[in-house]
């Protein structure tokens, strides 16, 4: 019997037009909320991604909140893009 390897496959997210800027404030944000986050994995982990935009979501911090949706908004954005070149 041959044991089976269990494989995490992550879903790469697109750097296309990813504006670094708001990642920036994005991460410095998050810090005040006690949340490490790291930039370049953002960039090419979606799932990673998308479970620290859910965490940004639920803040108090309305702007972190706002650039949560701004970035989720670029996510989807580049997903569909990435659909149409496949």
């Amino acid at each position: 019997m041959h044991a089976e390897r269990s494989t995490r496959h992550t879903t790469p997210a697109t750097v296309l037009a990813m504006p670094i800027l708001v990642m920036a404030r994005f991460r410095r944000l998050m810090r005040y909320e006690g949340h490490d986050v790291d930039l370049a994995r953002m960039c090419i982990d979606a799932d990673y991604a998308y479970r620290c935009l859910a965490a940004a979501h639920t803040s108090n911090d309305e702007r972190l909140r706002r650039i949560a949706l701004e970035l989720f908004e670029t996510y989807q954005r580049n997903a569909a893009a990435e659909s149409v070149l496949h």
